[in-house]
């Protein structure tokens, strides 16, 4: 063999070593990247103890009974907000993860308090008239026995059983409305 030959064998040899690295190294880097992205999976599903996943939120359902602008306020302290509803199926997750049987009801994140019959969610968004979820004469605005309260009732109020989603409205403050209610966060939180 000749010098020549026998340097295109290192070489060979040498490329050869370099590809077996290189196609040792991307295995890693496979491997590496499913466990990233189970991880990440994990956290996009994961909502912190006392939460229940849904579509990318977590939702936790109060047992403690507050007003609703502590409600809402309890809620911001735990990383979320007052439930926003915005589907019929988020309507049907509310209904089979109630705690409990029977009828609940539940303080939501929707409130007529800056236009008096104009709802909106605590988001912003206006409240969809279709379909109609308000219960009987809801929302009646009822400003209590003798005029007791002429601001009215201006925040929504849930009924939650395993058949019905219903609304109607009710004293945002009143010491004696208080009730539970439900908070929404991202997952992951």
């Amino acid at each position: 063999m000749d010098e020549r030959e026998r340097n295109y064998q290192t070489e060979k040899e040498k490329l050869a070593n370099e590809l077996k690295e290189i196609n040792r190294s991307m295995e890693q880097l496979q491997a590496e990247k499913e466990n990233l992205t189970k991880t990440l999976k994990m956290k996009s599903d994961h909502c912190a103890q006392g939460w229940k996943f849904f579509s990318g939120k977590c939702y936790y359902f109060s047992t403690d009974e507050e007003t609703w602008n502590a409600s809402r306020n309890a809620c911001v302290d735990k990383g979320g907000y007052l439930v926003i509803v915005t589907s019929p199926m988020e309507q049907d997750f509310l209904k089979r993860s109630k705690p409990g049987s029977g009828s609940e009801f539940y303080w939501i994140g929707l409130t007529d308090a800056v236009v008096e019959g104009e709802w909106h969610w605590l988001d912003g968004t206006k409240l969809s008239q279709t379909p109609r979820y308000w219960t009987g004469n809801e929302p009646d605005d009822w400003k209590g026995d003798q005029n007791a309260h002429p601001e009215g009732e201006d925040c929504a109020v849930m009924e939650l059983s395993s058949d019905s989603y219903l609304l109607l409205d009710a004293f945002c403050n009143e010491e004696s409305k208080k009730l539970k209610h439900v908070c929404e966060a991202k997952a992951g939180m």
